[in-house]
């Protein structure tokens, strides 16, 4: 991620979502919310906003509604933190969503300590992802339904953080990668986020690999640092550090939004697979060419379909 971050270019002029319907995670606050504003701007006719608030979630309805007073806004309860939550919100959404057009993955997190999860899992790998391929293994064949329904490709765009690009497991973990992440004797704070992220891409790389591009679009996004509450988590003398420089380098949170609108709206079949730096794809990081990041790739690709089979 290079500084000063560069300048983004508007979106498209003709971006029309009238008669689309769209999910958003994490849309209470930052880039998610502001995601929604956007979506509802473009005239997006149905958004449902996952929430692990519903009283929450019902308030940034009233707000959104007044974007748009004619979009249908569903609110559905949804706590990345459980399995159980996952899959009741996968089932809800089918329940009363006859089709999707575009899935967006936004919800996440960011500790300094180890915090445990139902699951057992750290709370970082468990939001950031295990429970974000779990939700899309729940959705995919009803994703790729609703597209043979509407007769386009459904799309599923997931954050991501060039931050991958500064950690591996080369020397992290000889044993399961899932048994690495959960160890409090692995567990170093200022390398946690990074590697969360560094697990979403590989699974995203490996995971379209094996999807069609006329069924499903699966590509994921950077928007690079953006001015939100990610940092409210961090030590009152980390705050300060951070506020200083967000306020210096940080782009608002109007341009985050963008760019995910961009990734999961206007990209176009090209970006199935690809790994949005802003707007432009951008090759995977060196760690994940190279034959021990593609060993460790399969390694984990593995290791979580087990895990996701023994949820079903």
């Amino acid at each position: 991620m290079n500084f000063p971050q560069p300048k983004v270019a508007s979106l498209p002029p003709n971006l029309d979502l009238h008669g689309k319907t769209a999910v958003i995670t994490g849309a209470t606050a930052g880039i998610g919310l502001e995601t929604a504003r956007q979506l509802l701007k473009l005239h997006v006719s149905h958004l449902i906003i996952a929430v692990r608030s519903v009283s929450k979630g019902e308030a940034c309805k009233r707000e959104l509604q007044r974007l748009n007073p004619h979009a249908k806004i569903t609110v559905l309860e949804l706590d990345m933190d459980n399995y159980q939550s996952v899959q009741r919100f996968a089932k809800a959404l089918k329940l009363k969503v006859p089709s999707v057009n575009i899935l967006l993955l936004n919800a996440g997190i960011g500790l300094l300590k180890l915090e445990r999860s139902p699951s057992g899992h750290d709370r970082v790998t468990q939001v950031n992802y295990v429970s974000n391929a779990l939700l899309i293994a729940e959705l995919l064949p009803y994703l790729k339904a609703s597209a043979e329904q509407i007769g386009q490709s459904t799309r599923i765009t997931w954050v991501g953080s060039r931050m991958y690009f500064t950690t591996s497991f080369e020397k992290k973990a000889p044993m399961k990668i899932g048994e690495h992440m959960d160890s409090k004797q692995f567990f170093f704070p200022n390398e946690r986020y990074n590697d969360s992220k560094l697990l979403c891409a590989m699974f995203m790389y490996s995971l379209a690999a094996r999807l069609d591009k006329s069924k499903v679009i699966l590509n994921m996004v950077c928007p690079g640092l953006i001015n939100t509450n990610m940092t409210d988590v961090l030590p009152f003398h980390m705050r300060m550090v951070m506020g200083v420089v967000k306020a210096l380098l940080a782009r608002p949170v109007e341009i985050g939004g963008r760019l995910f609108v961009n990734a999961s709206v206007a990209a176009g079949p090209e970006s199935h697979g690809g790994f949005l730096g802003d707007m432009e794809i951008i090759e995977p990081s060196p760690y994940l060419l190279s034959p021990a990041g593609k060993a460790v790739q399969r390694k984990l690709w593995a290791e979580t379909i087990e895990e996701l089979g023994s949820l079903s």
